[in-house]
């Protein structure tokens, strides 16, 4: 019998849902490292701060190219062949990042690390295929919480590991989590059903060069304005541009026979309000996690606390936590009152958690904002996410779902962009600039409530657990 045919059971289910998510917690982890240990790296490789930067800055540039690229070469070759790539490259970078002998070669794991963000949309569209509609609400809310987990956990361990072992371990054993997941996933041969006779043939190159140069004129616009201001020429023109390249994608878009994303499935709720949320969910969420550490460092007795760079970690890890425990509630939640209500609700909490930071320093009242602001943005990601899923066409899902992670980084980049400038203009000593950056955390995360509006209202109407037939 073709076993192409025969659907997954629901041990295979489980079994490529456990290795899904044991990749996506590995990934996470892999990325968020970074940061913490970036001072380390650079005595170790005897380099400066600006130079160090690198390897931060050269990741971002793989994602914003990688990530919509994967989730069509997943909607189109399926998301076996795609994933297998992108796990090949991150291993790949993990390897090199653990045993780079000197920088420029540890700046080349990290640009093959970049691929990880591209897992996202193609988890995705393993998660339409095994699931349906209802249960990818839950199921999504588990991913998107491992998402969390590993990016949290990663900026807790990352400083203790290297500065008590090696740079070898803190790369190498979440590089070998990715393999486990990877065996556990392909082991399990759970059939995805997805229509294979009616997937595109080929891929819209024209539509997806255009949408990856866009993607970097809008990096490159972001960096000019830190370095030269939002009105000089050089920001002025990489913004002309890059809305140029926006018109210049959605007039190829409406020409292709076939499109890296329909127009018309970008108008619609299920999509379209799940990108709009996005760019909300990025630039509350952001604009928070970026002014807490930045006022909470400054010395005690005035703005701050003098928090360590330890005790700062330890306070993000709050935010990670509490997302990592609200998305797969929020899953649950939407079935029973929908997700409009769960988008709109997720939007007004960080909202919330930005005016609790806006009032008071307080380490405890700290703690409540980030732990709101978790809850906020994962609940509003694990249905934007589960939106832009079941409502894409079959194979739209990859793509669909990459947007809406390039709206999250593209606003959360502008937003951190906005509030920097404001405490940079006003004083990071003056406690008016933490008020002003924070009120506009609050308009933002307000924005996005209002975003959320676009959100479909649907319900439940099945139970959770239910595989495709």
């Amino acid at each position: 019998m073709n076993t192409s045919t025969i659907p997954a059971t629901q041990s295979q289910r489980v079994v490529t849902v456990v290795g899904l998510l044991l990749i996506v917690i590995a990934v996470a982890s892999l990325e968020s490292f970074l940061l913490p240990a970036l001072p380390h790296i650079q005595r170790e490789f005897g380099v400066d701060a600006a130079t160090g930067a690198l390897a931060q800055v050269a990741p971002t540039l793989t994602t914003v190219i990688i990530t919509p690229l994967a989730g069509r070469f997943a909607d189109v070759f399926g998301a076996r062949r795609t994933l297998a790539v992108l796990l090949a490259a991150v291993i790949a970078g993990g390897i090199t990042s653990a045993f780079a002998p000197v920088f420029p070669v540890l700046v080349l794991g990290q640009v093959l690390q970049g691929f990880a963000l591209g897992i996202i949309p193609v988890g995705f569209v393993v998660i339409r295929g095994l699931f349906d509609d209802q249960a990818i609400k839950t199921v999504g809310g588990l991913f998107i919480a491992m998402t969390v987990g590993g990016a949290g956990l990663g900026v807790l361990v990352a400083g203790p590991i290297i500065e008590s072992t090696s740079r070898a371990v803190l790369f190498g054993v979440p590089t070998a989590i990715v393999v486990v997941g990877g065996v556990l996933f392909f082991a399990a041969r759970a059939h995805l059903a997805i229509r294979e006779q009616d997937a595109p043939t080929r891929i819209d190159w024209a539509g997806a060069s255009v949408l990856a140069l866009t993607l970097v004129v809008i990096v490159a616009w972001l960096a000019s304005t830190s370095a030269a201001g939002w009105l000089a020429l050089s920001s002025l023109v990489l913004l002309v541009v890059a809305l140029g390249l926006v018109v210049a994608w959605v007039a190829i878009e409406r020409r292709v026979a076939q499109p890296m994303i329909d127009i018309a499935t970008l108008r619609s709720r299920s999509v379209g309000g799940a990108v709009a949320v996005g760019v909300g969910i990025g630039a509350g969420y952001a604009s928070i996690v970026y002014l807490i550490p930045q006022q909470i460092t400054q010395p005690a007795g005035g703005v701050g606390l003098g928090a360590t760079a330890t005790q700062t970690g330890f306070f993000l890890a709050v935010a990670f936590g509490a997302g990592f425990l609200a998305s797969p509630l929020a899953g649950k939640v939407a079935q029973r009152v929908g997700t409009r209500a769960v988008g709109i609700t997720g939007m007004l909490v960080l909202a919330l958690g930005a005016a609790i930071a806006l009032i008071s320093t307080a380490p405890a009242l700290i703690v409540v904002a980030l732990a709101l602001a978790g809850v906020g943005a994962a609940s509003a990601s694990t249905v934007a996410f589960s939106s832009a899923a079941s409502g894409a066409g079959e194979h739209e899902v990859g793509v669909s779902t990459a947007l809406v992670t390039i709206a999250r980084a593209v606003g959360g980049a502008l937003a951190t962009q906005v509030v920097a400038s404001i405490i940079t203009t006003i004083g990071v000593t003056e406690s008016s600039a933490f008020r002003v950056g924070f009120a506009v955390a609050v308009v933002l995360a307000l924005a996005g409530a209002g975003l959320a509006q676009l959100l479909p209202r649907e319900r439940a109407a099945v139970d959770v657990g239910h595989g495709h037939p």
